[in-house]
């Protein structure tokens, strides 16, 4: 029964792919047109293009899924609150990576959004996004408890600039930072607040945190962050941590409160996040010895990291590491 689930399900992402991912993206670059007409100013031509393709990526692959949890789409409203966290969020790590703004005024403008006073374009963006997504979420205390959180993890990832962090710390603020950024989506939604779906929520912002972590192995190592990926040369324990919170999420999705159809659509559906990070492990699989220990990740050229995913080879072997993912949560 498993394969016909899965070409199933998998089928119907494929063409939400195919036929709905270019036109949310191009509808994304039109909906930040207008906001650089309201704000009289315009957005960085990469932090532009990332907001426009990730919003409808995160739109579909994710926020969708969990809304056929209960058998809808997300509507016009839930699709312009994706766009809004999609650019809030980072416009914020902007300002945290650069750090173009002291910690005592950053927690100002998230805590007393308010009351603060934007200097320059970006900002004044920023505060209004905030203060929009403030008045429309339903719940607000939960929605700030994550803010605090995600705030907070943002800030203890300057630690992953220390070479002498831990593998435990390092994994604990890639989870948080995932994980609460994340969850902040749940509560754009419409739909029945479960703790079970929240804790899925938190999972799978983890487990695409370490996906990211994988992928942009090249450049943290150039920037001198510390991952999960790249501070340890044991092949092993990259595969072990990652798998550690595949198996989170199964066990997570085990508890939703859904009929079991509902549930092998969704773990179906999601099977594809973890499947992207293992094609990152594959890549670094190549470039171990024969005793399964990766070189010193400075010594690494760029192109050995590189990962080219409109290959066909490339995306056969994702279909393949979703259909095992797949199977290993039904």
């Amino acid at each position: 029964m498993y394969p016909m689930y899965f070409l199933s399900y998998i089928c119907q992402l494929i063409l939400r792919a195919l036929t709905q991912l270019k036109p949310t993206e191009k509808w994304g670059k039109s909906y930040l047109k207008k906001l650089e007409q309201q704000y009289h100013g315009a957005f960085e031509k990469h932090l532009f293009e990332k907001v426009a393709k990730y919003q409808s990526i995160q739109l579909h692959l994710v926020a969708n899924t969990f809304s056929a949890l209960f058998g809808r789409t997300n509507n016009k409203m839930e699709e312009e609150n994706n766009i809004l966290y999609f650019l809030m969020t980072a416009l914020y790590d902007e300002l945290i990576d650069a750090h173009k703004m002291e910690e005592a005024t950053l927690n100002e403008l998230f805590y007393h959004p308010e009351n603060a006073r934007p200097v320059n374009f970006n900002e004044r963006v920023l505060v209004a996004i905030h203060l929009e997504l403030l008045n429309r979420v339903p719940d607000k205390a939960a929605y700030w408890q994550v803010i605090e959180n995600i705030h907070q993890a943002q800030k203890d990832s300057a630690l992953q600039f220390d070479e002498a962090i831990s593998k435990e710390k390092i994994i604990d603020i890639t989870l948080r930072k995932g994980g609460y950024s994340l969850l902040m989506c749940r509560h754009y939604l419409k739909d029945p607040i479960y703790k079970q779906i929240d804790d899925c929520w938190y999972s799978i912002g983890g487990l695409i945190q370490m996906t990211n972590d994988l992928f942009d192995t090249y450049k943290d190592t150039q920037e001198g962050i510390h991952t999960f990926a790249n501070s340890t040369n044991n092949m092993e324990s990259i595969i072990d941590t990652y798998n550690n919170q595949i198996q989170i999420l199964r066990d997570n999705i085990h508890q939703l409160p859904v009929s079991q159809k509902r549930k092998k659509q969704f773990a179906i559906s999601l099977a594809i996040i973890p499947a992207f990070g293992f094609i990152a492990i594959n890549q670094l699989s190549k470039i171990q010895d024969a005793g399964n220990v990766l070189p010193d990740f400075k010594s690494i050229p760029r192109k050995a990291l590189i990962i080219d995913m409109e290959k066909p080879l490339n995306i056969f072997r994702l279909i393949l590491h979703a259909y095992k993912i797949g199977k290993s949560w039904m």
